[in-house]
């Protein structure tokens, strides 16, 4: 299937998705509101859950962008009108003053087509941290 799953009179996934970047980038709640299912899910990059109401209030409770954007890595894919698409988000903001910038593998589910709702989308990094440095090592006992 291609990013043009629609129906008559309604936006494409691709439109869907353009707008969902957009509300996000500019914090807008009452947007994203009538963008996410009453049954969302978000799983963030370290694996917390969020619940629908949990995920309209980041912006309430300190969450702010620079920049926000969402591009699909791959094919659009629908399965029993279920829209699937992996993508990478990639963001530079703050939560409550500690920075949230970074890569992200995004998967999205939408459901409702051809009125597409986000039911849910699971983040993990893009690419994995660097790890920490070695310590240093003690000086041979004399």
């Amino acid at each position: 299937m291609s990013s043009t799953l629609s129906g008559a009179g309604t936006a494409t996934v691709t439109d869907w998705l353009t707008a969902w970047a957009a509300a996000e980038r500019e914090g807008d709640a009452d947007a994203l509101d009538a963008l996410l299912h009453e049954d969302f899910r978000g799983v963030g990059p370290f694996g917390f859950v969020l619940d629908r109401e949990q995920w309209l209030r980041r912006f309430a409770d300190g969450l702010h962008y620079s920049a926000f954007a969402f591009a699909p890595d791959l094919e659009v894919r629908e399965v029993a009108g279920t829209a699937l698409v992996i993508g990478t988000q990639e963001q530079a903001g703050t939560y409550q003053g500690r920075p949230t910038d970074g890569a992200f593998r995004a998967t999205l589910v939408l459901t409702g087509g051809p009125a597409w709702r986000l039911a849910g989308i699971h983040l993990s990094l893009r690419t994995p941290p660097t790890p920490a440095p070695a310590p240093a090592s003690a000086p041979p006992a004399a």
